[in-house]
């Protein structure tokens, strides 16, 4: 079986989810991160010999990683054990990891909510912990200034930067790789990132300890991971939207769930509009082979996570609302905390909601095994994730499931040449930078 023993391996057998997280641990700044326009943010590593320094491979989550609770920097309180939670049976715990608590509802200011994705929790938390609760900067990513197709890693520091990067961003993003800024901070900070992003970070403050006393608070948020940029640069082009002439992109908010709306140069108003559905309709067909790897899409690592509440169908009148899962002791302290501040409103949710909202991320959740186990037959290198509970997901699986897991996995390894190392062309790639100060 081949082997993952630096960190091109990693790219090469396609296994890299693009969190940025080796690039900021490696003692020698050999780490360069590139946007490649069909793969997402890949690293290339310049002058290779490294000595005995694994930090990049240490810190990378599609080598490893461990999805118990006691994996996280900030475990659950004495007496709050995962096993015995009140929050539906075993198989919600081993679709979703540990949930403290889930409740539904929206930031309270109405320019939060309609701007965000659905209903702005996360950024009325952030801007909590900014205003009230003495953090430092927000590091999350936001629309790139200059290349609006792309993103930028950026730190924040009000209320009015993180509403000018609310939505999501359905295009290559990497916040780690500027977890030096937060290290460096002269207070903690928050960090907003995609389930991947928050494992990578979760390890690497296994790694430093500095870092580990400067993050304040991880919020995460569902999500089945990337498309490329050619992905959005595609979309435009079916919608005859020349991608050089943009000058503001936004991909959801303004209503729920919003739309895929390309603001042309020298123009106030989008161009065109296309609704969510069917914008990630299109662009789920150009997310790279990794992230069809990586099991978690719901933010398992983080403190808190949100995301849309899918069970109730959008009738283009709800200005939003979220689902928000509270996965820590400190999440259940900064949750409180923010309702009683009046940034968030919200509700006790049944844990079904949460279930019947994101089914799509527990089937993917599931046929991981499937795929990994095709994988390993035809000797092809895989991330290890331990305490995942794939299997028994994966048993639950529908016969017809099962058998797209692991035959279709066998298919793609033939038909995409899986078999074979993935070989990048920087002529398309564009090098991505640190954070920069919002």
């Amino acid at each position: 079986m081949s082997k993952i023993e630096t960190l091109t391996d990693v790219v090469d057998w396609r296994l890299c989810i693009g969190c940025g997280a080796c690039a900021s641990v490696c003692p020698q700044d050999k780490v360069q991160l590139w946007d490649f326009l069909r793969e997402g943010i890949r690293p290339v590593i310049e002058q290779p010999d490294c000595g005995d320094c694994r930090q990049c491979l240490d810190v990378c989550p599609s080598v490893q990683t461990d999805f118990s609770p006691a994996s996280c920097p900030l475990p659950l309180a004495p007496g709050s054990k995962f096993a015995d939670l009140p929050l539906g049976d075993a198989a919600f715990q081993q679709d979703w990891g540990r949930v403290v608590e889930v409740w539904e509802g929206h930031a309270v200011d109405p320019d939060i909510r309609f701007k965000g994705s659905s209903g702005g929790a996360i950024t009325a938390l952030a801007a909590y912990c900014l205003e009230q609760g003495g953090m430092h900067g927000v590091l999350h990513i936001a629309q790139h200034p200059q290349d609006p197709i792309r993103n930028q890693t950026r730190l924040s520091h009000t209320r009015a930067e993180l509403i000018a990067a609310t939505g999501s961003r359905y295009s290559p993003a990497s916040v780690c790789d500027s977890l030096a800024v937060v290290e460096k901070a002269p207070a903690p900070c928050v960090v907003i990132g995609k389930p991947g992003e928050i494992a990578a970070l979760s390890k690497a403050r296994q790694l430093r300890p500095d870092l580990n006393a400067k993050v304040g608070l991880t919020l995460s948020f569902f999500c089945a991971e990337t498309p490329s940029t050619g992905g959005t640069i595609a979309l435009m082009k079916q919608l005859g939207v020349p991608p050089a002439a943009v000058a503001d992109l936004r991909y959801r908010g303004y209503g729920w769930p919003g739309f895929f709306a390309p603001v042309l140069k020298g123009e106030t108003e989008a161009k065109t509009k296309l609704p969510y559905r069917d914008t990630w309709k299109f662009l789920t067909a150009h997310r790279p082979w990794a992230v069809h790897l990586w099991p978690d899409g719901s933010g398992e690592l983080a403190d808190i996570s949100c995301g849309d509440p899918w069970y109730e169908k959008p009738d283009g009148k709800n200005p939003g609302f979220s689902l928000v899962v509270v996965r820590t002791e400190r999440g259940r302290e900064i949750v409180r905390q923010a309702m009683e501040a009046g940034y968030l409103s919200l509700a006790p949710a049944e844990p079904w909601k949460l279930a019947k909202s994101q089914e799509s991320l527990a089937r993917k959740r599931a046929a991981t095994w499937g795929r990994l186990f095709a994988m390993r037959l035809f000797g092809l290198p895989v991330p290890q994730f331990k305490n995942a509970q794939l299997f028994s997901c994966w048993l639950r699986l529908p016969l017809k499931e099962k058998l797209k897991s692991t035959l279709g996995t066998a298919r793609r390894i033939f038909q995409r040449k899986l078999y074979r190392r993935l070989q990048l062309d920087k002529g398309t790639a564009v090098r991505v930078g640190p954070a920069r100060s919002a």
